[in-house]
């Protein structure tokens, strides 16, 4: 999962938590506000009996003048115990809702929340959906001067405000799948043009290789961290740079200094040859060591190459190359290598194509491969060569009947000094760089290279060239 999509989804849980504990915050803090309003009242009806008790008549005095004068008494249901448990008060209200209230005479509860069937149809009550009236009660305990005087039970009608509440609910719930969405699209483009200049420096990252590692990462602000992160990788793509130009320079300076006396060994070794007071099996010996001169020589020779031509592109000499026909030389240059081994090279299907292209690099690439394929094919093998063209691309496949490559090594068949087989390399006099000069010859001129290969099945190697270099 990318990290976009992370930061997107952590940002939206954690909003979508944020704005539901707010919205539930609103939501319950009125519902307490409101019923903490109706609770004060019912408190004061409870204070103004209370304080209406007569203790020398042992009786609540002016009750109904009491609760006449207070605001709400046809809303209120209230019923007054005196100490024996009679009832002393009950107000008209008591005789069309009668309420199961758990709260006895030892017991005292504050705030609660009870529902009842109207019995008849009361004007100053309002009725939620089902035809309940919803009460907010007290039941408390009275007393005068610490002694137990008789207890209350007071309630006043709140379905108004319960249905206030639940369309305040309904609208929270709105606005927040409304909030919800916006948080969710918002957070998607911050957090996208947040890490949109992480996008751009992961792209100019991919455009650097070692043919442009002088390029650097543009910093869009030195303070920030992208910019230091950006510092960071132009100081290491500095460091690259400098090694790779070390080591350029160290293959070509080695394979300068190794080639000349090498050249002078063969030569001396070479004329030694003719000297006629040397024994055979001397001079056996001379011409084995003389061999192994030349093939060092083919390996400096694959190194300078690859040392001067890292980005050869500069370096090509473009013409018109008749591919045809250049394909037909090589196979006959190559056919005599082919024969020693009694094999058959041929040009399987050729079309007329001409592309522009580098001829000298050209016969480098396809002679290494017809070479590769001539060394890994057994004796009576068959190597076979084709081309074809689209207009705007040359595909040219050179199939063999060796011994194939394993499928797990065929990714790295094209690494400098990788040799699938060692022990054989070294008896074919494989260096492992041939395959890896093909590649970058194939590159240079805007083409690709690829293998198929099955084990004793034969392998196919196929270059794709563009007719014209873009």
């Amino acid at each position: 999962m990318k990290i976009k999509t992370r930061l997107s989804i952590w940002y939206f849980a954690v909003s979508v938590f944020i704005v539901l504990l707010l919205s539930l915050s609103i939501y319950y803090g009125m519902q307490r506000l409101l019923y903490k309003t109706i609770d004060d009242d019912l408190e004061i009806f409870a204070d103004m009996i209370e304080s209406s008790y007569n203790p020398f008549l042992n009786q609540f005095e002016e009750i109904v003048w009491r609760l006449e004068s207070a605001k709400r008494y046809q809303e209120v249901y209230l019923i007054v115990y005196n100490a024996r448990g009679l009832i002393e008060f009950a107000s008209p209200m008591t005789q069309f809702i009668k309420f199961d209230l758990p709260v006895t005479r030892d017991e005292a509860e504050s705030g609660f929340t009870r529902s009842s069937k109207l019995t008849m149809k009361i004007p100053v009550l309002k009725t939620d959906d089902q035809g309940n009236v919803i009460f907010r009660g007290i039941s408390r305990r009275m007393y005068f001067r610490d002694k137990p005087i008789g207890w209350i039970q007071a309630g006043l009608p709140i379905t108004s405000i319960e249905q206030d509440l639940d369309n305040l609910f309904n609208v929270i719930m709105i606005v927040n799948a409304f909030a919800v969405l916006l948080v969710g699209l918002g957070g998607y483009f911050i957090i996208a043009r947040f890490l949109f200049p992480i996008k751009l420096i992961t792209n100019k990252a991919k455009e650097i290789s070692s043919k442009n590692l002088n390029e650097r990462i543009e910093i869009q602000n030195e303070q920030d961290e992208l910019g230091q992160l950006t510092i960071t990788l132009n100081n290491l793509l500095e460091r690259l740079n400098k090694a790779f130009e070390t080591q350029r320079r160290f293959m070509a300076d080695a394979a300068h200094e190794l080639k000349t006396p090498l050249t002078l060994l063969r030569t001396h070794w070479e004329n030694e040859l003719n000297n006629p007071d040397l024994e055979d099996a001397f001079k056996e010996r001379l011409v084995q060591d003389v061999e192994t001169i030349g093939r060092l020589n083919q390996m400096i020779n694959k190194l300078l190459f690859l040392a001067q031509t890292e980005d050869v592109t500069d370096q090509l000499e473009l013409s018109q190359v008749k591919l045809d026909d250049f394909l037909r030389d090589l196979i006959n240059d190559t056919k005599i290598l082919a024969e020693l081994k009694h094999q058959q090279l041929t040009a399987v299907e050729l079309e007329p194509v001409s592309i522009q292209a580098d001829r000298n690099q050209l016969y480098q690439l396809f002679f290494n491969l017809i070479d590769n394929a001539i060394k890994y094919t057994p004796e009576k093998g068959k190597i076979m060569i084709s081309l074809k063209g689209d207009g705007q691309n040359v595909k040219i496949k050179i199939h063999d009947t060796g011994s194939g490559i394993d499928g797990e090594k065929q990714a790295f068949i094209f690494e400098r000094f990788y040799r699938v087989d060692k022990d054989r390399s070294r008896k074919t006099g494989g260096s492992g760089l041939g395959l890896s000069i093909c590649k970058l010859i194939a590159e240079s001129h805007k083409g690709s290279i690829s293998v198929e290969s099955q084990v004793h099945h034969g392998s196919t190697f196929t270059v794709i060239l563009p007719v014209e270099q873009r």
